[in-house]
């Protein structure tokens, strides 16, 4: 999740013979079994109670065209079978209809889950597997593509300074090196959510370590940051670690105590070791 697989559809799509015609997605998993199988195939007039006209699905509309099928893997095993039947002979039957109408549809899947195992343990069909899998794109995460962060970053940066008519043009240092070394779980999405929010906050033209997520500014202590090249000591450490506390708390030792998990004395003795008591 979060890497860009509906991006890529698109890019997909506009980079073919089909470009000038429609494309369509749908997220599988977003409805409930009725409701896909009606967005997806249509009704016919009076096929249930409530259709008092006829509708067409995705798949008829995206005829010439291209239909992404996002979180594939969450479809429902009776949808799957009818799905299979469209991309065999390439037509679909509205709920209703007595006849079915030719389709020419690029059918584009993704899913977040290893699609092998869900064949494996029987979620999803292998014979609809094989149809789909004519040629297959892995989206690596962001964590395994980190040269990617600065470009993705800078150009996230710029397109929330536009659209919040802000004068943002930078990102500092430190936060860059956050951002590098942090895992990002939500993956490309989760690094422009980082980056929307630091254009927010900024009051100058430079994002800063205070205006990230809390879970980043934690994380910032955890990461060994070599000092004029060489590795800081655990006692440097713990020196930058009670200093960010205390920035973090705006000074307030009893706070500070116990965001550290230590009583006071104990932090006054360390405050006094390096020399922090007057700060």
């Amino acid at each position: 999740s979060g890497t860009g697989k509906e991006l890529l559809a698109r890019y997909i799509h506009a980079n073919s013979r089909r470009a000038e015609r429609i494309y369509l997605a749908v997220n599988c998993g977003a409805f409930t079994e009725g409701l896909l199988a009606n967005e997806l195939f249509g009704h016919e007039r009076g096929a249930f109670t409530g259709a008092n006209e006829s509708k067409k699905g995705l798949i008829e509309l995206a005829s010439g065209g291209t239909l992404f099928l996002d979180e594939i893997t969450e479809m429902p095993p009776s949808m799957q079978v009818k799905l299979l039947r469209v991309l065999q002979e390439k037509e679909v039957m509205r709920l209703g209809a007595a006849h079915s109408t030719k389709v020419d549809v690029r059918f584009i899947a993704a899913t977040n889950r290893n699609v092998q195992e869900s064949v494996k343990n029987g979620s999803f069909r292998n014979d609809l597997y094989f149809r789909l899998n004519v040629v297959s794109l892995h989206l690596p995460s962001l964590v395994e593509r980190k040269n990617d962060i600065p470009l993705l970053s800078y150009y996230f940066l710029n397109k929330h300074a536009i659209a919040m008519q802000k004068g943002v043009k930078e990102i500092s240092p430190e936060v860059m090196e956050i951002l590098m070394q942090y895992e990002f779980p939500g993956n490309i999405r989760e690094l422009e959510n980082v980056i929307s929010r630091g254009v927010a906050l900024a009051q100058g033209d430079r994002i800063e370590i205070e205006h990230l997520p809390e879970d980043l500014k934690l994380f910032h202590v955890k990461i060994f940051r070599k000092k004029d090249g060489k590795i800081p000591s655990l006692e440097e450490q713990e020196l930058d670690y009670i200093k960010w506390v205390l920035q973090e708390v705006g000074g307030n030792k009893t706070l500070a105590a116990q965001t550290l998990g230590i009583d006071r004395v104990s932090l006054w003795r360390k405050l006094k070791k390096f020399g922090l008591l007057d700060e």
